[in-house]
C-alpha cells in the first residue's frame, strides 16, 4: 500500500513524562513529522524563542512553568500564532475553558489513542497552513515571508531559520529596502537588552549565510547604522 509523502513539519512536544513524550515522538516520526521534546516549560520557551515550529503538543502539568503559563508567554510575549494541542489529564470543563481562552487550538485528555492524537495534529497543521496561504505575505525580489506562519521562502524554496534570524528577516522585509537601524532590531529582538554586543551581528551573519545557501545575497550592511535588503539574484 502506497504511503503519503512525508510531511516536512516540526512539532515541539512539551511533556515531562519521558515515556509519553517518546511515544508521541515515535508516532509523529512514523508519519514524516519531525518531533522535538522539551521536558519543562522553561526549556520549551527557549526552544520557541530560537526555532520555528509548525505545532506545539503541550501538557498542562509541567514542572516550573505550567502549560497554561507557557501558552500565555507564547501568545503574548513571543506573539506566536503556532497551533497548540493541549495534552493533559485535566478533563474538567473549567480546565478546558482555561486552555481555549488562553489560546489553545485543540484539547486532548489522557489517556488518549495515538491515532487520534496524530489525526488532530495533522488537522491543526493543515488548517494553519491553509490560513497562512491566504494571509498577507511580505515580498522582496525572490524572498517571500508570511508573518502569520513565520515561514520564509526564496524563489519558492523554504528557508529554515532560528526564530531571531527569522524576526530580522521580517523587519528587513517590512522596511522594503530601507535601512533598519541596529537599535531598532535590538529593541525588536531583545526589548533593547541584547545578551552581548555581538549578539545581533551573529544573528545577521547566520541569516546572511542561510540565504546565501539558497542563492540570495541581498543583505547590505550600512556601516555604523544598520542593514537593508537590496536587489539580488537568486540561484
Amino acid at each position: 500500500m502506497r504511503r503519503d509523502p512525508p510531511l516536512p513539519y516540526t512539532v515541539l512536544i512539551v511533556e515531562d513524562e519521558p515515556t509519553i513524550a517518546d511515544n508521541v515522538a515515535l508516532v509523529l516520526e512514523s508519519e514524516g513529522l519531525t518531533p522535538d521534546i522539551a521536558g519543562d516549560g522553561r526549556t520549551a520557551l527557549r526552544r520557541l524563542e530560537e526555532d520555528a515550529y509548525d505545532l506545539v503538543v503541550l501538557d498542562i502539568g509541567l514542572p516550573g512553568m505550567d502549560g497554561l503559563r507557557l501558552l500565555e508567554r507564547m501568545r503574548n510575549d513571543l506573539q506566536l500564532a503556532t497551533p497548540v494541542l493541549m495534552l493533559t489529564a485535566r478533563a474538567a470543563l473549567e480546565d478546558k475553558r482555561q486552555g481555549f481562552s488562553g489560546g489553545a487550538d485543540d484539547y486532548l485528555t489522557k489517556p488518549f489513542a495515538m491515532d487520534e492524537l496524530l489525526m488532530r495534529a495533522k488537522a491543526l497543521i493543515r488548517r494553519s497552513k491553509q490560513l497562512a496561504d491566504t494571509a498577507h505575505a511580505l515580498e522582496f525580489g525572490p524572498l517571500r515571508y508570511v508573518p502569520a506562519d513565520q515561514r520564509a521562502t526564496v524563489a519558492g524554496q523554504e528557508v529554515k531559520l532560528p526564530r531571531k534570524s527569522m524576526l530580522i528577516l521580517e523587519m528587513l522585509m517590512r522596511y522594503s529596502g530601507r535601512v533598519v537601524p541596529r537599535q531598532k532590531l535590538e529593541e525588536y529582538l531583545w526589548h533593547g537588552e541584547p545578551p552581548s554586543p555581538e549578539a545581533l551581528r551573529g544573528q545577521v551573519h547566520l541569516l546572511r549565510k542561510t540565504l546565501h545557501a539558497h542563492g540570495f545575497d541581498g543583505i547590505d550592511t550600512v556601516h555604523g547604522v544598520g542593514w537593508r535588503l537590496i536587489a539580488a539574484r537568486s540561484g
